[in-house]
């Protein structure tokens, strides 16, 4: 009876491990394949007009011509420049 429940153990732990094997290596795939469907977006950085760091181009914000490294960012571009064309007026 115990080399039975051992058995049953066993098996029960290769089916999850193997399930948490396919899972990861499913994953990895995944990744794998996006980044080579657009190699060129993904690798290619963009500088944010408004706080001026670096970040990849398909995750900016493109507003008024120009590229923004969030929503965050771009509004307070905004904001400023409808501030600053208000005093010229």
């Amino acid at each position: 009876m115990f080399a039975f429940r051992l058995l049953i153990l066993l098996v029960l732990a290769y089916v999850f491990v193997v399930i948490i094997y396919k899972f990861f290596l499913i994953n990895r795939t995944e990744r794998l394949r996006r980044s080579q469907e657009h190699p060129d977006q993904e690798l290619e950085l963009v500088l944010c007009f408004h706080c001026q760091s670096y970040v990849p181009r398909t995750e900016t914000v493109f507003s008024r011509g120009y590229y923004f490294c969030s929503e965050e960012c771009a509004r307070l571009f905004v904001r400023r420049d409808d501030e600053e064309s208000l005093k010229g007026r």
